[in-house]
Parts: C-alpha cells; structure tokens; sequence
C-alpha cells in the first residue's frame, strides 16, 4: 500500500487545507477530517474523469492508499495565537513565548522537535473542548 503524505494548514480565517504532497489535490473544511475527505472526493473526482478521457493517471490514486497526515505548526501556532496568549502556548509547550513568536512570525523555522511540541500541546489544550455536548 502506497503512503500518502498530506500538509495539514490553518488558513488565518481558520478553515482548514488538506494539500497532498507531491500531488495537485487538496481539500478544505472546518476540521480536519472535513478537508481531509474533500481532497480524497477531489481524487475520486479526478480518476472518473481521467478514466472517461483516457488520462493517466498514478495507479496507487486508484487503490487503497494510506494517508500520513504532517501538521503545519506554523500555521496551526499562527492561528492558535488569535485565541490563546503566547504566555499559556510557551507553558503548554515548554517552549518560550519569545521563541514561539519567532516562529509565528516566520523569523525562525521549528525543528521537528519543536513541531511536535506545538502540535501536541495544542491537541491536549484542544481535547476537552471535543467532549462539549451540544
């Protein structure tokens, strides 16, 4: 089975991309997963298309193939900013404020170390938030 690897961005009005990487498909959508399923509607969209023209395409696109999902902290730090003081990011993520800012303001670039930091501390700030009952 192929993998897939998908950029996962946060736009500044806070929808969500889904860009696959090495490919031209990509979706949108309030959650990831929403953005998620509208770039694989995309594929499936395209290989019908290509399939009555007679295009080729890559035959992995036709199968099942598995998606690896990179979250872009940048972005997500970005917009996590709008909402959430660079003092309670830099105590979610052991990362200073100031460095944080760097990042956000694209005056330095995240080691994956740090990426992962950005991510999950923003997946534990987020979490309780999922389990609100409407």
């Amino acid at each position: 089975m192929e993998k897939v690897k998908v950029i996962v961005e946060w736009a500044s009005d806070g929808s969500i991309w889904a860009l696959m990487e090495d490919e031209m498909f990509s979706g949108m959508g309030d959650t990831v997963e929403a953005a998620v399923n509208e770039m694989k509607e995309g594929v499936a969209f395209f290989i019908e298309v290509a399939k009555e023209e007679g295009f080729p395409y890559k035959a992995y696109l036709d199968g099942d193939y598995e998606i690896e999902l990179d979250y872009d902290a940048v972005s997500m730090l970005k917009y996590a900013r709008e909402y959430i003081k660079d003092t309670k990011l830099a105590e979610l993520t052991g990362i200073t404020a100031v460095q944080l800012g760097r990042y956000a303001n694209d005056k330095a670039k995240p080691r994956p170390a740090q990426r992962r930091k950005i991510v999950e501390a923003l997946h534990k700030f987020a979490m309780p938030f999922n389990s609100i009952i409407l």
